[in-house]
């Protein structure tokens, strides 16, 4: 049985964007609340032609939405004095989306969107005068190097990060979760986002897909060896259940104070995943195993990096043994009838449609931002 929902005027950081547009889409029919987007102004004139497509798509986001021109890194988020006294009078719900996904992303500019503009949007919503929920998307792999069982309720455990994505996300997770008491705060972590699982179509090509591309480029004649054992699981989420599950929750009362992992809760191990995608591309499984210690020496060069298209810290995420909880995540989708889809039900869609689109998915004018 669906929940009741909160329907207030809501903003949302990081559109347009890969995520950010799924879940617009998801929200137009389950919400009729007024929409304020903050975009940086460089991307404005794709911002309204997303909107007009998603338009076309809902026609429910007709007069609903509003588009301003701002900043998630300055104080009062780019905006004028009037407009962001206007927004706090204004807004009930907002929605953090904004942040540098980028594996390999400076750790000065990291720090200052992902951890100084996620610090910029609690102050905002301090400041509005009858906030009643903030989204806030962080992600699983605050859990940095730690192994084995990760809790949704757990985040500092003196953890170490592979990167200044993950580092710069946990500590922006800190500052919301030292302040949640002050905001109603739900927090949602996804793991590493992929493709839709009906159609396999996706806006951009990160994450495994680089591994996809480095099979998709090698000779036939050569033997793929897994990394490491290949006995990691690698935790992917489609992008319409990470949205479904965001527009679920982030409106329904009772979520606050909560954190959802929104990762599989039974994902395929590394050499399933390659095996699976090499049958599909025609070729050979997977035979014998290289050092994963090795793998990382070859690609911290530069040259072998750009030669085989396969940034070492993607291939993190297929060599981590980390197992994350979804109790709170699946308990709490299961009262809206969803469930995360097992990767092994929708693989062959998703290589599908990398192999119609080798050099990357059509229509791209925005990487996710």
């Amino acid at each position: 049985m669906a929940s009741e929902m909160i329907d207030r005027p809501i903003l949302m950081t990081g559109f347009p964007g890969f995520l950010s547009d799924h879940v617009v889409a998801e929200l137009a029919e389950r919400t009729s609340a007024p929409l304020h987007f903050l975009a940086l102004p460089s991307t404005l004139d794709v911002a309204r032609r997303c909107m007009a497509r998603l338009e076309r798509d809902h026609p429910s986001l007709v007069d609903r939405w509003e588009l301003h021109s701002g900043d998630i890194t300055d104080p009062t988020l780019g905006l004028d004095a009037e407009t962001y006294d206007r927004l706090t009078k204004e807004v009930g719900v907002v929605w953090h989306l904004a942040a540098i996904y980028d594996l390999s992303v400076d750790e000065s500019l990291a720090y200052r969107v992902n951890v100084t503009g996620t610090i910029n949007i609690l102050d905002f919503c301090l400041a509005c005068d009858d906030l009643e929920r903030l989204n806030y998307v962080s992600t699983c792999y605050v859990a940095g190097d730690r192994t084995g069982h990760v809790l949704e309720s757990e985040l500092d455990l003196g953890q170490d990060h592979h990167n200044h994505y993950e580092s710069t996300k946990f500590w922006a997770e800190v500052e919301v979760q030292r302040r949640w008491e002050e905001i109603p705060t739900a927090i949602f972590r996804p793991s590493v986002v992929i493709g839709d699982s009906r159609t396999g179509a996706t806006r951009k090509y990160d994450g495994p897909y680089f591994v996809f591309q480095l099979l998709y480029r090698l000779p036939q004649w050569l033997p793929v060896p897994n990394v490491g054992q290949g006995h990691a699981r690698v935790n992917l989420v489609p992008i319409d259940f990470v949205a479904r599950g965001l527009a679920e929750l982030g409106h329904r009362p009772g979520t606050e104070g909560q954190v959802y992992q929104l990762a599989d809760p039974n994902p395929m191990t590394a050499r399933q995943v390659v095996d699976r995608v090499l049958e599909l591309m025609g070729r050979d499984p997977t035979r014998g195993s290289l050092p994963a210690s090795w793998v990382e020496r070859a690609l911290s060069n530069s040259t072998v990096e750009e030669w085989t298209g396969l940034p070492r810290e993607a291939l993190t995420y297929f060599n981590h043994s980390a197992h994350f909880d979804t109790t709170n995540a699946t308990a709490a989708l299961a009262e809206g009838d969803l469930y995360c889809p097992h990767l092994s039900t929708y693989l062959d869609d998703i290589v599908d449609f990398f192999l119609r689109h080798p050099d990357g998915p059509p229509g791209v004018d925005l990487k996710d931002s």
